[in-house]
């Protein structure tokens, strides 16, 4: 914030130089035209200083407001810093909130987004391995299994509509109804 400081003492000048210029002003040891262009200048220079001053103070309380999480949450896992199991209570204190995600099929396989939020801390990014290319090669042989029993159920399920549409077909041949005709 040592920039800061500088911006502060460098308004205050401003204000006193502004103050000067304009008693030169109202004296007449100055032209109008001189005073507003020496005015505008300084004018523009403040407002600039300001908005540093603002935007580094803005930076300066998220810091502090970070700083003020992360001594929380560090408290909190002090107290858990010896621990065999997962319990309940653990996970209430850690967890802000957990929002799973609709799942979906990708490549045959059944995927859902799961986001979770610790306290003080915020969303979680859990970072995603490369398969090796073992894992890969599982992957493609599932892949065909599911591919190859797929198709097995659909003929299967195909080869009983036709024999139950034959049955049908025959029991309505067969009905007294139409033998009486």
């Amino acid at each position: 914030m040592r920039n800061g400081c500088g911006a502060h003492q460098r308004a205050s000048e401003l204000n006193g130089i502004i103050k000067k210029l304009y008693e030169s002003y109202a004296t007449g040891k100055i032209s109008e035209k001189r005073f507003e262009l020496l005015s505008a200048e300084y004018e523009r220079e403040q407002t600039a200083l300001e908005e540093s001053v603002s935007k580094a103070k803005a930076e300066l309380d998220a810091f502090e407001a970070d700083t003020v999480r992360v001594d929380k949450f560090t408290e909190l896992a002090r107290k858990y810093t010896d621990f065999s199991e997962l319990t309940t209570p653990m996970i209430n204190e850690f967890v802000d909130k957990i929002i799973v995600h609709e799942a979906e099929r990708v490549n045959g396989e059944r995927v859902q987004e799961v986001e979770i939020y610790l306290k003080f801390i915020g969303k979680i990014e859990i970072p995603v391995e490369e398969p090796t290319p073992e894992e890969l090669a599982e992957r493609e042989a599932l892949r065909k299994r599911r591919a190859k029993r797929n198709e097995y159920t659909r003929r299967y399920r195909e080869r009983r509509r036709q024999a139950e549409a034959e049955n049908s077909a025959r029991e309505r041949g067969n009905s007294p109804e139409l033998k009486n005709e």
